[in-house]
């Protein structure tokens, strides 16, 4: 009797991360844990740009370490109150086009100050993901099935992986080499494209990408399979002293409101206590493929 994909069942025995990207500059100190999307075992490292302090005082999600975040002199205030309304230009600079208000409540969280790291989750943002070019290559790409709209070529990515494990998912090889996606189509100066709809403030680049499978099924009479994946894309809404450096005000005069509002944020951040949060964005893709 033939089976067809729709009766065929479920093989996963538990959800799986088949595939990691990890952004290659990223120096991995800091573990922030998301047991809510990540399946056990699986805990995203960050850098600096994770941590946060008071006056020398520089707090990460675990520990607290000696000071290592310093101005080299930029500054654009000494109250609270002075840095809170430039950190909000940036989203006149970089958010004009949001019309969901996703970098807004982003933006409005960090600004409560609070003293530990969380993560913000958006469905307005999971959405923007779903509908972005460079999201759809990534979750295309990192399956590279021969029906795939965009494949790597030359690489093993889901489909090869699958297929020297003879289509059982449960054995396949998770997969570490895949490059991180970015969301940074558009313009700065002009505020267009993820410069205006928020993205590129809230995210840019992202540091890490899990791929996770939640359900697979195949027919042998059909010779094709069926894949659930769940794309998880982490980035810290927190900036560095590289940042500061490259994109922060070395004075208080004659400057743009973009680097008055990011030396106001790395101020708040390391200065002032304001925890960073861990942006995360989730897609869901459901993959059919030939099992060839």
């Amino acid at each position: 009797m033939s089976t067809s994909l729709a009766q065929s069942p479920n093989l996963l025995r538990a959800p799986k991360v088949v595939a990691i990207a990890q952004d290659k500059y990223l120096k991995p100190t800091y573990p922030f844990p998301d047991t809510y999307e990540l399946p056990a075992g699986y805990v995203p490292r960050y850098g600096q740009d994770i941590t946060y302090g008071f006056k020398g005082t520089v707090t990460t999600p675990s520990m607290c370490l000696p000071g290592n975040a310093v101005s080299g002199g930029r500054t654009v205030g000494v109250k609270e109150s002075d840095l809170i309304p430039q950190v909000r230009e940036l989203l006149d600079e970089f958010a004009s086009n949001d019309q969901s208000g996703m970098a807004r409540r982003l933006v409005e969280d960090f600004l409560t100050g609070k003293d530990s790291v969380r993560i913000f989750a958006d469905a307005a943002l999971n959405t923007a993901l779903s509908r972005h070019s460079n999201i759809s290559y990534f979750c295309d790409a990192a399956v590279s099935a021969p029906n795939s709209a965009h494949r790597s070529a030359g690489k093993v990515r889901i489909h090869q992986a699958l297929k020297s494990a003879g289509w059982d998912i449960n054995q396949m090889k998770t997969l570490t080499d895949l490059a991180v996606p970015a969301v940074n189509l558009g313009n700065k100066v002009l505020g267009t494209g993820d410069f205006g709809n928020g993205l590129g403030l809230m995210i840019n680049g992202f540091q890490y990408a899990y791929v996770i499978a939640t359900d697979y099924r195949v027919s042998t009479d059909e010779q094709r399979y069926q894949m659930k994946l769940k794309y998880v894309f982490y980035d810290v809404f927190g900036l560095d002293d590289d940042d500061l450096v490259e994109f922060g005000a070395s004075s208080s005069y004659n400057i743009s409101d973009a680097a008055r509002g990011i030396t106001a944020w790395w101020q708040l951040q390391h200065q002032f206590g304001y925890a960073p949060l861990v942006t995360r964005g989730v897609v869901e893709r459901t993959v059919v493929a030939p099992t060839s």
